[in-house]
């Protein structure tokens, strides 16, 4: 991967990331205003209509994804038309799906809005917000052409920027709500006007960016839904699996508990959510470069970046999945109240054990992305529901919210373990190295915050407390991480090891040095012998993945 690209893709990163994490401060901080404004029983029926309303994204089809491909692989070659055929072609299967949401979820909310009225205590609050944040999920299945043109673009921070500055919107919007009447339908009034806006200023971008971007019904073929149609299947089975595996918890929580259980089950779920989704998106830049990496069948580079990259994650990974069941206690006591401490802390705790497992599967799944190894996975995803769905419905009626917790995080475990399996047969590469290289070192270090921790007890439940406790174990662990990183990229410079060498780096560094020489030397004309050229990489014949 050459300095350009992957200065591209660590700028994508960055900027999807720091989009995220605002998001999640945001709602770190409105929920425990939006809890207290509107009450336990209303912001019950929030999270079921948030969970029931996820599934219809699975319009989506997989799509947005496919868009992101042709786009970046025409606006390559200066194929403005084709661009143009997949961009119209996508945009009448989202105005289909858009429809189609239409049509299944207005039947659906009409019959669960005399339930949820029942449990809100507000009638005629219910049904107005549920059909007002069906109207703004379905007009952004059409509208989301727009942010996946500009990802295939590589507009990455313009994307970002237009998001953080809404999200900025928005927050002032919901908190003037709240504050003038705490009540559901004026918060969707608030998410879909700004909605609306954001995507307008997409569009916008879009037009900016790409002058000759066009959509009509002449640009639609066959051979465009065809393209579409094979490249979205595996990845829509698995964005089916995975939205089943997130939102079925608060749905059977919602149908077979009583009033404000769904409230304790989507705290834990979603501060177990988060901390996943933050370090995941940091893997998104992975995908492109494994591609590069084979197509040009150089296997034993895929393995390493495989390796470091899982070493990095789970160095970020472990020490939160630690945090998460020692700070757990004071930081929902100072967050949300004392209560969620029994009726969110057991169901956290238990979904935390797939947070560093997760991550490390995360990485693992965008290997299996890059080198197009998807309809396994994608099947072993729709397993993994199945089972959580089954699992949590048998436990449910015994333990509670707790069983539910039960239900979704042994079948993630599982798997996590299969996909990082089948991972590390993909590219033949023994479970031994994998352990050594990618698992040892962040375990060994991660034994240093967990000395401290237990040194200082339980933190008391204030927020400057909580975060001196963290940094005190946390500064010694990235000391280590950082000696132990720099050391051994120290020694493999030392001993001249392949894979510590950037080739595409060195080599444009020695062509800048031979046209500087050159210019002084036409300046003063004098003779000059430029520099030796540097090392080429070792040819080696890497095995042919699967």
């Amino acid at each position: 991967m050459d300095v350009r690209t992957r200065n591209a893709f660590l700028l994508g990163a960055a900027s999807n990331w720091l989009a995220f994490a605002a998001t999640l401060a945001v709602s770190f901080g409105l929920t425990p205003v939006l809890i207290g404004s509107l009450g336990r029983p209303r912001y019950d029926v929030w999270c079921v209509v948030e969970s029931i309303l996820a599934y219809f994204t699975l319009l989506d089809f997989g799509v947005a994804a496919c868009l992101v491909r042709y786009v970046a692989r025409h606006h390559a070659i200066q194929d403005r038309h084709g661009l143009n055929r997949m961009a119209s072609a996508s945009l009448a299967v989202f105005l289909v799906a858009a429809i189609l949401a239409g049509l299944l979820g207005a039947p659906i909310l009409f019959l669960l809005s005399s339930t949820l009225e029942e449990k809100a205590g507000t009638p005629g609050d219910v049904l107005p917000f549920m059909v007002l944040m069906l109207v703004n999920l379905a007009a952004t299945l059409p509208l989301s052409v727009f942010p996946s043109i500009l990802d295939g673009l590589e507009r990455f921070t313009a994307k970002s920027l237009t998001r953080l500055l809404f999200l900025a919107v928005r927050t002032v919007g919901i908190v003037f709500a709240i504050q003038t009447q705490p009540a559901l339908f004026p918060l969707a009034v608030v998410y879909t006007s700004v909605n609306f806006l954001e995507h307008a200023v997409l569009a916008g971008l879009c037009y900016r960016f790409l002058p000759g971007l066009s959509f009509s019904y002449r640009h639609v073929d066959r051979e465009s839904f065809h393209l579409i149609r094979g490249y979205s299947t595996d990845a829509f089975l698995a964005m089916l699996a995975g939205r089943i595996t997130v939102q079925t918890g608060a749905i059977l929580v919602g149908i077979y508990l009583p009033a404000g259980q769904v409230t304790f089950f989507a705290t834990a779920a979603r501060l177990v959510e988060y901390a996943k989704t933050l370090l995941r998106t940091i893997t998104t830049t992975l995908t492109p470069g494994i591609s590069a990496l084979e197509a040009r069948n150089d296997t034993e580079a895929i393995r390493r970046l495989f390796l470091t990259a899982s070493r990095w994650l789970l160095y970020l990974a472990l020490p939160v999945n630690l945090g998460l069941w020692w700070f757990g206690v004071p930081f929902f006591q100072r967050w949300v109240g004392e209560e969620f401490v029994h009726g969110s802390y057991p169901a956290m705790a238990i979904l935390a054990t797939t947070v560093a497992i997760g991550v490390a599967q995360s990485v693992a799944a965008r290997v299996l992305y890059g080198i197009g190894c998807l309809r396994l996975f994608a099947r072993l995803a729709l397993l993994e529901a199945a089972l959580n769905f089954a699992l949590s419905w048998l436990l449910i009626r015994w333990l509670g919210v707790a069983g539910v917790a039960i239900g979704i995080a042994l079948p993630n475990l599982l798997f996590c373990g299969v996909v990082i399996a089948l991972t590390l047969q993909q590219l033949q590469l023994p479970p031994g190295r994998y352990f050594r290289e990618s698992w040892q070192p962040p375990l060994l270090a991660l034994l240093i915050p967990l000395v401290i921790w237990s040194l200082t007890g339980r933190s008391e439940p204030q927020w400057m407390v909580i975060a001196f406790d963290l940094t005190a174990g946390l500064l010694p662990y990235a000391g280590l991480v950082g000696w132990r990183e720099f050391a051994r990229r120290d020694r493999c410079k030392k001993s001249n090891h392949p894979g510590s060498v950037n080739y595409s780096e060195t080599w444009a560094l020695w062509h800048f040095r031979q046209r500087m020489t050159q210019r002084l030397a036409a300046t003063f004309r004098r003779p000059c012998r430029g520099f030796p050229p540097p090392a080429r990489p070792p040819r080696t014949s890497p095995s042919t993945l699967r």
